[in-house]
């Protein structure tokens, strides 16, 4: 009875848009439609937002000198990129500008470099130039001495992009999105007023609008409403973390000349401190394998030795993979546009890189396909701009951590001793709007757990004060997933 009483009570709850998928890309939109007076929720299948292709992400915001001029990417990338620095102000999430670097190692490689030169500036993209060889290696002392010169792009910032994607879902939350996590998305039905029923194993929800923002799984979402219009297959990549304290440091973003289906294995400089080796590119059918393999790893390694040949394998703290959404047959562009069929379906689809730099820019385009789609976009009058992210404890002055500690003494205690992360920090991240409800989810939110040791000191205390903070036994707790317990019952 309760059951029923709830499912009539969202059949009379119809949104205007309902945002499928919580990457950068679904929150991001979601954010951006916040800003009008509009009914939104967004869903997501896993337990916490951000957890597909966006935790697998390098977090490069390119500043759009690579794509080829005259696509969505060389529309949406240049623009997605010069958004950033004051998102990040007023969402208050960290950036850090690093510049880029394409390294030419042949006669062959110069001449790309000119080209990717000449495409910055068919896209609009400032401050990119062509440097030679001392000029790079006064810029990065440990680059291949074979090296012949580099395209330098001045402007490429650094962002978390699992930290944007909070902010996102955060700011539109406090402006009265719904942030629905735990609903994957079992049906569609266009309904004959033109309006949609969205079905999931819990609940059943009506919507005017629908945007299909779910990466790898976007054509299966489509095909649940029986749109057939492209195909979507990952593309998986190994990426090993690097540790902060690696005898090679770089400060600047480092990619080989690229290929027509990758960027190359990089070497990234990231926005907390640690460097990535990333990333491998080979298609996958299974869309959740996000595994890594021995191969994968090697071609990273040889690739940081490319670039680095003083690079030393035991800087590597810890590897992972993930998958980037390909629409197939598309000429390795996006596919975001309103479905022919069903003109208030849009899709956001095979956002591969650079994804995460043109999620702000996404947002925007995708406002417009629903605003020609007949969606009426009045200004929200209450709307809210500006998130203030939790205290960052490690970034503070000395002063600001002692005021902090007078306020709160949970901030004087640490349990990440890696990256200096307080008791403070992580019960700030479990009652956050969107807190952490697992240990992964302390750990992106806090970086408990990143560091060197990777969580062998500081896992069970995290444990403990989740289980604390959420009332359950620490049997309770769950790692990741659903049902992913740490524990398995006490022996004494």
């Amino acid at each position: 009875m309760r059951q029923e009483k709830r499912e009539d009570k969202m059949e009379q709850a119809i949104y205007d848009v309902m945002v499928i998928g919580g990457g950068i890309t679904g929150t991001g939109i979601v954010h951006e439609l916040a800003k009008y007076d509009l009914k939104l929720a967004l869903l997501e299948r896993k337990p916490d937002i951000g957890v597909g292709a966006t935790k697998g992400n390098g977090g490069v915001v390119h500043p759009g000198y690579d794509p080829h001029p005259g696509t969505l990417k060389a529309k949406l990338n240049p623009a997605g990129a010069r958004m950033y620095p004051q998102l990040a102000r007023d969402l208050d999430f960290h950036i850090r500008k690093t510049g880029t670097l394409v390294v030419a190692y042949s006669d062959q490689d110069l001449k790309k470099v000119d080209e990717l030169c000449d495409n910055a500036r068919a896209n609009g993209v400032a401050q990119v130039e062509r440097i030679d060889a001392a000029q790079l290696q006064n810029r990065e002392p440990f680059i291949n001495k074979a090296a012949l010169g580099a395209l330098l792009a001045h402007t490429t910032t650094m962002i978390d992009p699992f930290e944007v994607a909070v902010a996102f879902a955060e700011n539109a939350a406090e402006n009265g999105a719904d942030i629905l996590v735990d609903q994957p998305v079992t049906g569609i039905h266009a309904d004959e007023d033109g309006a949609f029923t969205i079905t999931t194993p819990t609940d059943r929800f009506r919507t005017r609008y629908i945007v299909d923002a779910a990466g790898v799984h976007a054509d299966d979402v489509a095909a649940l409403a029986g749109l057939h219009e492209y195909r979507v297959q990952g593309r998986h990549g190994n990426l090993c973390v690097l540790d902060k304290n690696m005898p090679t440091p770089i400060s600047t973003v480092m990619f080989p000349c690229p290929s027509p289906d990758t960027k190359g294995i990089a070497l990234i400089p990231m926005a907390h401190g640690n460097t990535i080796i990333g990333s491998t590119a080979t298609m996958r059918e299974d869309k959740e394998d996000t595994s890594n393999d021995a191969e994968g790893i090697g071609e990273l390694l040889a690739g940081a030795h490319h670039l680095i040949p003083e690079f030393q394998d035991g800087s590597v703290i810890r590897t992972f993979a993930g998958q980037r959404p390909v629409a197939l047959d598309n000429g390795n562009d996006f596919w975001i546009a309103a479905s022919p069929a069903l003109p208030h379906f849009i899709h956001a689809a095979g956002i591969q890189s650079p994804g995460a730099a043109s999620s702000p820019a996404i947002a925007e385009y995708v406002r417009d396909l629903l605003a020609d789609a007949d969606l009426e976009l009045k200004p929200r009058p209450s709307y809210q701009r500006y998130r203030q992210a939790p205290p960052d404890f490690d970034r503070m002055s000395l002063e600001e951590q002692d005021a902090l500690i007078q306020k709160d003494p949970a901030y004087g205690r640490i349990v990440c001793r890696c990256e200096t992360v307080t008791e403070g920090e992580i019960v700030a991240a479990i009652h956050q709007r969107l807190g952490a409800r697992t240990v992964e989810g302390v750990k992106r939110r806090t970086r408990a757990g990143m560091g060197r040791c990777q969580s062998g000191f500081c896992q069970f205390k995290v444990m403990k004060i989740l289980a604390r903070e959420l009332g359950v036994p620490e049997e309770a707790v769950q790692f990741e997933e659903k049902i992913s317990p740490v524990l398995f019952g006490r022996i004494k």
